[in-house]
């Protein structure tokens, strides 16, 4: 008899990423099941209980498209899990061999198929084939998971049992602000994967010459992007961190004066909910996002800070420097974007729909 347990499964993730471990991983674990999260990079387990086993990526191509999925099919069977949540289009054979004896769910975060048509190098036929392996795929599996709007409108007319789970930030995970919050510095933050087209160089440009500091946290895309951010002039007033966990971005979000999250006007990032800015706003900070209508109706009706055109520094660094120079505003910004969160976008609201897919185990009632 298979256990009350979720093997989650992900090839592309890191084992502590934040929508698949902070979020449901530990979700479903306070429900009561066992949760084994099957990654690239970890093997071990936390203080909640949650077992990583590090599964070996294979070399090559044909690797990757055989011997990966094996390796995951593998141990999942040896977990003796009754649910399968499997989180990237790599893995989707994996579910159609596990779909019999288990209840696969696909957690669907990216268009994998649309964005292979964007940028200067189209793939139109590997777009088409994805696509038509991914519906073939999604009718067959238990349930589907959907990150944004466009996701669930799309699979929720191949499987109908699909729900949109957007990964709203845990309030409680941030202190709120108060008479025993550090002293906030004379700086701003950016956090998550560093990108030209989220804007880092504009923000470089807008931050030049006015004293303030930059603390940069998340990885390069690619070592000419950090070669060519090192070379910049306000690189002097950058504290860059690297990747960091999740007690370091708390202890970054006490201490900034605002928040930004600047992705250029793209398909790719307009669709996604804005969960950095919400993240912040969850922290009490100031936001500076760009001027999308969704996130643009977020900041303006909750008044919690500034949208702009992120190609456009000089909008940026007076949005910056308006901050900086209205104490009392900012304040009042912050606790706004906080009580917005605590009221609409909390994780607590928002995980209600991912147990909808998973009842409570039976004789369980939670950690």
């Amino acid at each position: 008899m298979l256990k009350p347990s979720v093997c989650i499964m992900t090839c592309r993730h890191r084992h502590d990423d934040v929508r698949i471990y902070h979020k449901e991983a530990k979700a479903l674990r306070a429900r009561g099941y066992e949760v084994t999260i099957l990654c690239p990079d970890y093997e071990g387990a936390d203080s909640m209980g949650i077992r990583f086993i590090r599964i070996q990526p294979s070399q090559g191509q044909l690797g990757r498209l055989v011997s990966t999925p094996m390796r995951y099919i593998k141990a999942a069977r040896e977990s003796g899990a009754a649910f399968c949540h499997l989180c990237d289009p790599e893995l989707l054979p994996a579910g159609l061999r596990l779909r019999k004896r288990m209840k696969v769910t696909y957690d669907i975060q990216e268009d994998l198929p649309r964005r292979l048509l964007e940028g200067p190098d189209p793939r139109p036929r590997l777009s088409r084939c994805l696509e038509w392996f991914e519906r073939r795929a999604v009718r067959r599996f238990y349930a589907v998971i959907a990150a944004t709007k466009a996701l669930y409108e799309r699979f929720v007319q191949i499987n109908k049992r699909t729900v949109l789970v957007t990964g709203y930030p845990n309030p409680a995970e941030f202190s709120e602000p108060g008479r025993n919050a550090p002293k906030r510095e004379n700086a701003v933050c950016c956090l998550g994967t560093v990108r030209e087209q989220r804007g880092i160089l504009e923000l470089l440009d807008a931050v030049r010459d006015t004293g303030i500091s930059l603390i940069l946290a998340g990885e390069f895309e690619s070592p000419e992007l950090q070669a060519r951010c090192e070379s910049h002039p306000s690189w002097k007033n950058v504290r860059y961190l690297g990747y960091v966990d999740r007690e370091e971005i708390r202890w970054i979000l006490a201490r900034v004066k605002a928040g930004l999250d600047l992705p250029y006007p793209l398909p790719k990032y307009q669709e996604r909910p804005p969960v950095k800015m919400l993240e912040y706003m969850a922290a009490g900070v100031p936001v500076i996002v760009s001027g999308f209508p969704e996130w643009g109706e977020i900041a303006d009706s909750a008044n919690c800070g500034f949208c702009v055109d992120p190609q456009n520094p000089e909008e940026i660094r007076a949005s910056i420097l308006y901050i900086m120079e209205h104490p009392d505003a900012a304040r009042d910004m912050g606790r706004n974007g906080r009580r917005r969160v605590l009221e609409q976008f909390s994780w607590e609201r928002e995980r209600e729909k991912l147990f909808q897919l998973y009842p409570p185990p039976p004789g369980s009632e939670g950690l």
